[in-house]
């Protein structure tokens, strides 16, 4: 019998949208409890940490969006096809999540004179060394795909942080990354993400 899957997190992209990509590219139902800022003081105490985003697979729930997204990835067999692809996005991935926490740190600075040196330093040696690499990995991989030659939560990952970097104020100029360019058309224009991503919800981040 199919799992019943039931996703919890704001109405917003934010850290918990790879998941829904993950459903999406997957094909997989699943019920997308999208949560009002609003309400979140009455949800806070029923879930696990306290914290969103949260999956519950058959009624048990399960914190932590980069848990959940690889759980889901291997669910669905987008993780890739051996344990050394899987070494392979995990450390693209953390790449990734490290450059996604430094811009949101970095655009609530409240402090304009702190936030101008971190601009500078997230322009001058964060996204170079992520991007970097990046494009490094996709220049040896002729399939167009970050890892292996199919979709895994590795690409969805760097859609995803693609977004919310123009999101934030066109932090990255594409044009300086030829085959990152070349490697979101390709996932974006794939038919169940492009059905996706002109359906979701227009959110502000």
């Amino acid at each position: 019998m199919a799992k019943k899957f039931v996703y919890h997190y704001f109405n917003i992209k934010g850290r918990g949208e790879i998941p829904r990509l993950l459903f999406a590219a997957a094909g997989v139902e699943y019920t997308d409890d999208r949560i009002e800022f609003s309400d979140w003081p009455n949800i806070k105490g029923t879930t696990p940490l306290g914290a969103l985003p949260y999956l519950e697979v058959d009624g048990q729930k399960f914190p932590e969006s980069v848990a959940i997204a690889r759980y889901l990835a291997n669910e669905f067999g987008l993780a890739g096809k051996s344990n050394l692809d899987k070494l392979k996005i995990d450390v693209l991935v953390d790449q990734m999540i490290l450059l996604r926490e430094s811009a949101v740190t970095m655009h609530f600075e409240k402090d304009e004179t702190k936030k101008v040196e971190l601009m500078k330093k997230f322009k001058e040696e964060q996204l170079p060394k992520c991007f970097g690499y990046i494009e490094k990995a996709l220049s040896e991989n002729s399939s167009g795909f970050l890892v292996g030659d199919q979709l895994t939560w590795g690409d969805l990952a760097l859609i995803d942080l693609d977004d919310m970097l123009h999101n934030f104020g066109n932090l990255i100029n594409l044009d300086n990354f030829p085959k990152l360019t070349a490697h979101k058309k390709q996932i974006e224009a794939s038919p169940q993400i492009s059905t996706y991503l002109k359906h979701r919800p227009v959110t502000s981040h």
